[in-house]
């Protein structure tokens, strides 16, 4: 089968799946806010344990048990707070975006070396792509979320990409088009 041509994307074909590589552009400012963010979040962690390891245990007062189970909790709260900035920092620092696409499956992946975000979506439920004008770019319908994925594409290329996609995937939609 042969793939047009858009922009940089690429696009490779394997029995179980399409593969559509999007490059993407670093947004400078978000990733070095989130670069930071992560940083800090390191080193309240370490700090905050190395209180607890040197600080209270050896303190045999009444109050350090206490202590120790604020202390613990605010790990606790801490961690959730560090797995949020830690999934922003690899969406940004992301230097491409790929859709793996085949008749079960839609995976959205943003890689980071060996990390990166990975959502798989089940192809029962998701709806034919169609261009977004608020985002302005692709996006499908899985049940009742909005999906946007390829921010970086022009709207010609998006609309191209999205006019192959459903052809590929979804030829019903191109009927209703």
């Amino acid at each position: 089968m042969t793939f047009p041509k858009i922009g940089d994307l690429t696009f490779e074909q394997t029995a179980e799946r399409l593969k559509v590589v999007i490059p993407l552009r670093r947004n400078w400012l978000l990733f070095t806010l989130y670069t930071v963010s992560v940083l800090v979040w390191v080193a309240m962690a370490l700090i905050i344990l190395v209180f607890i390891i040197r600080d209270v245990i050896p303190q045999r007062e009444r109050y350090t048990f206490v202590l120790a189970v604020m202390m613990l909790v605010w790990l606790v709260i801490w961690y959730y707070l560090g797995k949020v900035i830690w999934q922003q920092w690899q969406y940004y620092a992301a230097d491409r975006e790929i859709l793996f696409i085949s008749q079960d499956v839609l995976m959205v992946r943003r890689p980071v070396l060996l990390l990166g975000i990975t959502d798989a979506y089940d192809m029962k439920h998701v709806k034919p792509f169609y261009f977004s004008d608020k985002h302005r770019c692709p996006t499908f319908d899985y049940g009742s979320q909005r999906i946007y994925f390829g921010r970086v594409l022009s709207e010609r290329q998006a609309r191209s990409l999205i006019h192959f996609l459903n052809g590929r995937f979804f030829p019903d939609a191109l009927d209703e088009e």
